[in-house]
């Protein structure tokens, strides 16, 4: 059963790809709170913060692989659940050890940040019941998309709220937030655009939705979305550079894109104007 579950976040949840992308994430968040409070962060939270986060996408990764169990044994029969690597009752059991051990941390950590957890639980359990409009949804993917990503501000509340207690007034955080909604905004679209012709059949993609023009114009507005919040956050916590640092940086991202080859040529360009955004926000100062 180890040995099954372990084959499964191989293949499902592998962590040399998603660990370093979802600690640059939760340690930024936790540094970009901790200026604001005008306190310390330590790295032992950073990394706290960080196994907090991971945990929840976990979760999500579970629920996204029951809910597209029948169109992956229609289309991709060779992922862990169609082919049968683990039942239904194996992911019950996984994803309940993820919420133990994410609950274990949090309460160990500080147990004032665990209100903020039920409200990400609770967000998560809406999201995974397509917030009872699955029909309606699906027929607007840009509100599906922009629906389910609110957990990510949510996450980045956790990861601070995990780390230290939350600097006041809140509202000094809304630039930080919008900045995560933008960056993963533009993940998110950048990792499910094909050129033209290009979509493979059975996946749900922006480009097939939208056609290629428009689903690079919705990335591009993402990530202008992150570069704005970026620049109001290095207002609110001074650092005057950050956004001569970030444009040209946001202007490369979007020319390397552009210019690439490759039948998804926004995806890794979106995954490196994460972790300079992030870097650049959080960890450098």
């Amino acid at each position: 059963m180890l040995n099954r579950h372990g084959q499964y976040l191989a293949e499902r949840f592998p962590l040399q790809r998603h660990g370093p992308l979802i600690l640059v994430f939760a340690g930024a968040a936790v540094a970009h709170a901790a200026r604001l409070a005008d306190r310390p962060a330590a790295p032992g939270a950073m990394v706290t913060a960080a196994v907090v986060v991971l945990l929840q996408f976990l979760l999500m990764r579970c629920a996204d692989d029951v809910k597209d169990l029948e169109a992956d044994r229609r289309w991709r029969p060779q992922r862990p659940l169609p082919r049968g690597l683990l039942s239904l009752a194996d992911l019950a059991a996984l994803a309940a050890v993820a919420a133990a051990l994410q609950w274990a941390v949090v309460l160990l950590a500080r147990p004032a940040a665990l209100p903020l957890l039920a409200a990400v639980w609770g967000w998560f359990l809406l999201m995974t019941a397509e917030f009872f409009c699955p029909v309606g949804l699906r027929r607007r993917l840009g509100l599906y998309a922009c629906s389910h990503l609110l957990i990510v501000p949510l996450l980045a509340l956790l990861a601070m709220a995990v780390a230290l207690p939350l600097p006041q007034p809140l509202l000094r955080l809304l630039p930080f937030l919008a900045c995560t909604f933008g960056a993963s905004l533009g993940f998110e679209v950048g990792r499910k655009t094909w050129r033209a012709g290009a979509d493979p059949v059975g996946v749900e993609s922006y480009s097939a939705a939208w056609g290629w023009r428009r689903a690079v114009a919705v990335w591009l507005l993402a990530l202008a979305i992150s570069l704005a919040g970026a620049a109001i956050a290095a207002v609110v916590v001074p650092q005057p550079s950050l956004p001569w640092l970030l444009t040209p940086m946001l202007l490369l991202t979007v020319a390397a894109a552009l210019a690439g080859r490759g039948t998804q040529p926004l995806a890794t360009p979106s995954s490196l104007w994460i972790v300079v955004l992030y870097l650049a926000l959080g960890w450098a100062p």
